[in-house]
């Protein structure tokens, strides 16, 4: 059996799927590169590129090339992620061409909904062909409970076979391995390899990592801090936020980004924030290793897709983390009860939970062993494999 596994754009846990599949048959992964300024061009070498092309609204279309490519490998089943971009609905309908068996995974959960007249009339045929694909795709998984209603009560797609909720698995084992070192030996690691502030080591750090984003709810996280900074506790002064130094602060929501650049810098000023470089994807395990708290403020958002299966709570779980996060997307569906869910978009809230996990830390630190054995029973990677093969057998 040949199986090939389709993303547009490449992470990490897409090349943990293809070294599990290779364990037990021929596998291979094709993508049409990295997404932004997202670490992991290294990876590349792993998975084979096709040539896609940006068309209107920076979707990937697939090049003639770049399909031969794909069809040279003549696969069995195809495990098709984003489904519903250009590329891969073009992947999808490749595969039903030369009847290969495919599984297609169902990410988003909300429609975007554009105001151009002229590409409203494209979505509305495009959703169409979405929908087809939906109903008749041979295996369907949802990344999470949100998405899976996004097919049934947005889209109303209409199936004999049932929607399977699976969240996509990642090497948990990567995330484990330093449990030898201390998390203060970590956090001198961290500071000796990226620079920062001798004093940071022995503070409590709340990290944020990923892109600073407004869907990732950057400006809730930026405002959040701000209430804190002016609250006068001891536990408010041994406390360092660590957020990623880059230029993408708020690149989806351009109006905010010169208010929110100012807030941020006043509070890197203050030393409530520090500022962090660009990491390897192969130096984020430490990262998680020397944090006390993981925050994952994502918004909700109306007409766009809120956080389907977001790659930082997967990780944060397996690395033992306390994880603050929003209840929204795909997020409850990974964290379930191994985490602390606040409400979205709402800073004062997010703050709250901070200052009482801070406050009371002793008392919540029981959820990095919870978090840890959901990781291990239920979020790795075999597991995931091991589903979507049961799936193919019993189809």
């Amino acid at each position: 059996m040949r199986i090939a596994i389709f993303t547009p754009f490449l992470y990490p846990f897409h090349v943990d799927m293809l070294f599990y599949l290779r364990k037990v048959t021929e596998a291979e992964l094709f993508t049409c590169g990295t997404y932004g300024n997202y670490p992991f061009e290294d990876l590349l070498k792993f998975a084979k590129r096709l040539s896609c092309h940006r068309v209107l609204g920076g979707e990937r279309v697939l090049g003639v090339r770049g399909l031969i490519k794909f069809l040279r490998f003549k696969p069995n089943v195809v495990v098709l992620f984003g489904i519903e971009s250009l590329a891969g609905i073009t992947i999808y309908l490749t595969s039903t061409l030369i009847r290969s068996k495919i599984i297609a995974i169902v990410e988003e959960n909300y429609v975007a909904i554009p105001t151009n007249p002229i590409i409203e009339i494209l979505r509305k045929l495009k959703e169409g062909i979405i929908r087809l694909m939906y109903r008749h795709a041979p295996i369907l998984v949802a990344e999470s409970k949100a998405s899976r209603e996004y097919v049934l009560e947005v889209l109303q797609v209409r199936r004999a076979k049932p929607v399977l909720v699976r969240v996509h698995g990642i090497d948990v084992k990567r995330y484990m391995k330093l449990d030898s070192i201390s998390v203060e030996q970590a956090k001198g690691l961290v500071v000796k390899s990226l620079k920062l502030p001798e004093d940071v080591v022995s503070k409590k750090w709340c990290t944020f990592i990923g892109e600073l984003s407004y869907c990732k709810g950057a400006d809730v996280l930026i405002d959040a801090i701000d209430i804190l900074a002016k609250i006068a506790e001891p536990t408010v002064k041994d406390l360092v936020f660590l957020l990623p130094n880059n230029t993408r602060l708020l690149r989806d929501k351009i109006e905010l980004k010169e208010y929110y650049k100012q807030k941020l810098a006043r509070l890197v000023a203050s030393g409530l924030v520090v500022l962090y470089n660009s990491l390897k994807h192969n130096e984020i395990p430490l990262l998680y290793r020397a944090s006390d708290v993981i925050v994952l403020p994502s918004r909700l958002l109306k007409y766009a897709s809120s956080d389907r299966s977001p790659n930082v709570a997967l990780e944060a779980l397996a690395s033992g983390n306390i994880l603050v996060a929003s209840y929204v997307g795909g997020i409850p569906t990974i964290v379930n009860n191994a985490g602390l869910l606040v409400k979205p978009n709402d800073p004062q809230a997010l703050a709250n939970k901070l200052r009482e996990v801070l406050n009371n830390y002793s008392r919540y630190e029981h959820l990095r062993v919870k978090a840890r054995e959901r990781a291990l029973n239920e979020l790795d990677v075999g597991h995931y494999i091991r589903a979507l093969l049961s799936y193919l057998k019993h189809s």
